[in-house]
């Protein structure tokens, strides 16, 4: 997806302009799926995880009331939608131009809510390798036809377009993987209790949909120019990257969680918590420490200069992003322990903190105050998660791995900033961002080596995570980061 947006930038095949446009379609098709599928996906995962061990047919059940539920609500939606589109074009641009574009982007939607449910079973049955590649082949297809499309001149149509092919494709191998996997059954699940549960998530996943589209949509109608809103969302969408750090493991320990919650195990769950919480320190904090430092020329590599407007918008996403990371891994928990009226709560509060903070200061920081915006309202989540969870079991996040890791993330900072505004005068962008990134990476690696970060189980599990042909590679970091 990265690449994607690489791609159409630099070949100026998507305008800035097109980017924030790209950008509203994209919190359209959001909305869509998030008020179509009531979060029943999420319910079908951990309904299914959990009765998957004793109860086939009920797992089964519950997987055929789901699925027929929101089929019926994703076409009726898809319908009411596609009779609103020459308003809703009317209402976020001032003209019907961008009508077919709306109804083309709903149909990617539609397709993405039966992606959701299959991949929502096959996350309950632990067939991650099966989910992974659905993904993967979504994502690969349709940014490729995509860009390809886009560079022919076809603009956000082409890039539309590619979406929909690309999701057709996910959705026919994504059904094909599920065939058969759970037994035949006439019988419907009742649908009350699967809906106490979704309904305050869904009221939740709507909150979350101000926090993760507010800022975009304000930008847009707080300045009006959408080349301005267009570096932001390229701004957001690199950070967004990042979650490939730690949303892997959020997704594995989900029905892990919801198992153990089923056998009634609470001190299993505040283990996962502390073992993911040391695997995701280590590899997140650093990572959102590098990117913070070199905004300005990591945007000027993947992108081009005229996206460096968005360097210090870009920094403070970064530092965000290291408490989003630990904020999910509390979510998930609550998620999996069925607490979700505490997970409403705390979206409801910091959705409304959103809007106060983004109507205060948008208008005169414009992208740093959006950025500044999603900064503040994680840390008050992360302080809201902790508390509510801890009402339930006892909460314990690895120190060790923070202080170590803070340690060493503070320890490339200084150099840096000097390689910033030193060596960044003389070489090419592309020199610079290695030469950067070749120091921090030694710099921290030899730092958790003097402060014995690190330890040999650490490396046992990574070999048990990993293909075995990266053996090579763990065996040569367990040597340089521990002693």
């Amino acid at each position: 997806m990265g690449v994607f947006y690489i791609v159409v930038a630099k070949t100026n095949a998507l305008t800035q302009a097109d980017i924030g446009i790209l950008s509203i379609l994209t919190f359209l098709s959001s909305t869509f799926m998030l008020l179509t599928t009531i979060a029943l996906p999420t319910a079908l995962t951990k309904f299914t995880s959990e009765r998957l061990v004793k109860h086939q047919e009920e797992a089964a059940s519950i997987n055929k009331t789901v699925t027929k539920t929101v089929l019926i609500t994703s076409l009726a939606g898809f319908i009411i939608a596609a009779c609103l589109s020459e308003y809703l074009s009317q209402y976020f641009w001032g003209t019907a131009a961008y009508t077919l574009l709306i109804i083309l982007i709903l149909v990617h939607a539609f397709l993405s809510n039966i992606i959701a449910l299959c991949n929502s079973n096959l996350q309950a049955l632990y067939l991650f390798g099966k989910m992974a590649l659905v993904t993967l082949t979504f994502i690969v297809i349709s940014r490729t036809i995509g860009a390809v499309l886009a560079l022919l001149n076809m603009g956000l149509q082409g890039v539309v377009i590619g979406y929909i092919i690309g999701s057709s494709i996910a959705m026919t191998l994504a059904i094909a993987f599920i065939r058969g996997k759970l037994p035949k059954t006439n019988q419907n699940a009742p649908i009350k209790p699967i809906l106490k549960f979704s309904l305050p998530l869904f009221f939740s996943s709507l909150t979350l949909l101000i926090l993760n589209w507010a800022d975009m949509v304000a930008v847009n109608f707080l300045t009006g120019d959408y080349a301005l809103v267009g570096i932001y969302y390229i701004a957001v969408n690199s950070v967004a990257v990042l979650s490939i750090l730690y949303a892997p493991i959020t997704t594995t320990i989900f029905p892990a969680l919801s198992a153990k919650q089923g056998l009634k195990k609470p001190e299993d769950i505040t283990s996962i918590l502390r073992v993911s919480s040391r695997y995701l320190i280590y590899i997140v904090l650093p990572a959102c420490v590098f990117l913070a430092v070199v905004s300005q020329t990591a945007l000027a590599f993947f992108y081009g200069s005229s996206y460096t407007l968005g360097a210090v918008a870009l920094s403070i996403l970064s530092i965000a992003t290291i408490i989003m990371a630990l904020n999910s891994l509390l979510n998930t928990a609550l998620t999996a322990m069925a607490k979700t009226t505490a997970i409403l709560k705390i979206n409801v509060t910091l959705a409304i903190s959103t809007i106060l903070i983004l109507i205060a200061i948008v208008p005169f920081l414009q992208i740093v105050g959006a950025a500044l915006t999603r900064l503040t309202t994680q840390a008050i989540g992360i302080t809201l998660a902790f508390y509510m969870l801890r009402k339930e079991i006892s909460v314990k996040i690895d120190k060790e791995a923070l202080w170590k890791s803070t340690l060493a993330s503070a320890a490339i900072i200084l150099p840096l900033l000097v390689l910033e505004t030193t060596i960044s005068k003389n070489l090419s962008i592309t020199q610079t961002l290695i030469i950067e990134a070749l120091t921090a990476a030694s710099i921290y690696l030899f730092s958790l080596h003097i402060l014995k970060a690190l330890k040999t189980q650490d490396f046992e599990l990574l070999r048990q995570a990993l293909p075995k042909n990266l053996a090579k590679i763990i065996n040569l970091l367990e040597k340089v980061t521990t002693r």
